[in-house]
């Protein structure tokens, strides 16, 4: 762990077991199945910063996010977080006193609240779990504080879920994630599920408490336009490995890795110039199975430039003399 880095991720790897139930492979056939997720991820991420994952469906970011965490356990690889690592037994009591540090917002705002629950029972549940704050009143209170923070009021705690928008119950979301006094939140994908004006008061809102609170965040998201508002530094992830990292500036003014340069081909880009503005250019070629990945670099399939050596041999993710990080043998 670098002496400036909060959270630090080392060669975290997950494997899921997907094969068939035992009397349907002796009955059928078939052999064991797994599937890899996450190969080798490793970066850190400094306090303050936020740091985003970012990469089409399927290439692993929800996974390494619940995996960060401790939602999932790794199949190897560490996790730790303000010099506590996140696995092993030795280590139990610290990482229960830094649960309340850490906290993660999820997509779907619909199904993330408990519809039984009144919002001000949503927002206290924190409190109450970390044991906070003590008495009832003093716990209102400062449920009323965190709905104001976050853009509600505080009369809007007798209310259920199901009585606000969208765009308000991520708020509620973001409310119950400050609740514990946060120090690090995760974000998977806390926008995608909203309409295009409300992503963009979610977003500012994130950024405005980040700001004031100094809190570190996790963003992960397919959205190439929303990494470039929020991050500043981006990693690039490709069928659970990452191809590229670097700063967000460096990153979208001069991509290295032929997977970065095809997503940011496939987001449309207004032009006055241009009737419709420029047409997303899509990738060509077939997308592997996860069950059967190809030998070598995980994108020759679909690379533009593909040589004999990226089919045979998987590229490590090295430095380049701007600083970026880059797999790919071409580069």
């Amino acid at each position: 762990m670098t002496a400036a880095s909060f959270v630090d991720v080392r060669n975290l790897r997950r494997v899921f077991d997907v094969s068939k139930p035992w009397l349907n492979r002796v009955l059928e056939g078939g052999d064991l199945e797994y599937l890899k997720a996450v190969d080798g991820v490793t970066f850190d991420i400094r306090k303050g910063e936020t740091f985003a994952l970012v990469g089409e469906s399927g290439s692993g970011k929800t996974t390494v996010a619940r995996m960060v965490v401790g939602l999932l356990p790794p199949t190897s690889g560490e996790v730790v977080i303000d010099g506590v690592p996140m696995a092993g037994a030795r280590h139990a009591q610290a990482r229960q006193r830094l649960r309340r540090r850490i906290q993660m917002i999820f997509q779907d705002p619909y199904a993330s609240l408990n519809p039984r629950f009144r919002v001000d029972a949503i927002v206290a549940e924190p409190i109450r779990a970390f044991d906070l704050i003590q008495g009832e009143r003093q716990i209102m209170d400062r449920v009323g504080e965190l709905l104001g923070l976050v853009g509600l009021h505080a009369d809007d705690g007798k209310k259920f879920p199901h009585e606000f928008s969208g765009g308000q119950r991520q708020r509620i979301a973001i409310a119950r994630a400050l609740a514990s006094n946060a120090e690090f939140i995760v974000c998977d994908e806390p926008t995608s599920a909203l309409d295009v004006s409300v992503q963009a008061q979610i977003l500012n809102l994130l950024k405005d408490l980040q700001k004031t609170l100094g809190i570190s965040l996790l963003f992960v998201s397919h959205n190439l336009a929303v990494v470039d508002y929020m991050a500043s530094e981006i990693a690039v992830m490709c069928r659970g490995h990452i191809v590229e990292q670097a700063p967000r500036d460096l990153l979208f003014r001069s991509p290295q890795h032929p997977y970065t340069k095809a997503l940011l081909d496939a987001a449309p880009v207004p032009d006055p110039k241009v009737e419709r503005g420029r047409a997303p250019r899509a990738l060509r070629g077939e997308i592997p199975s996860p069950l059967t990945p190809p030998s070598g670099c995980v994108f020759h399939t679909r690379c533009p430039i593909v040589g004999e050596e990226c089919r045979r041999v998987v590229p490590a993710l090295r430095a380049l003399a701007s600083g970026q990080l880059v797999a790919c043998h071409k580069v």
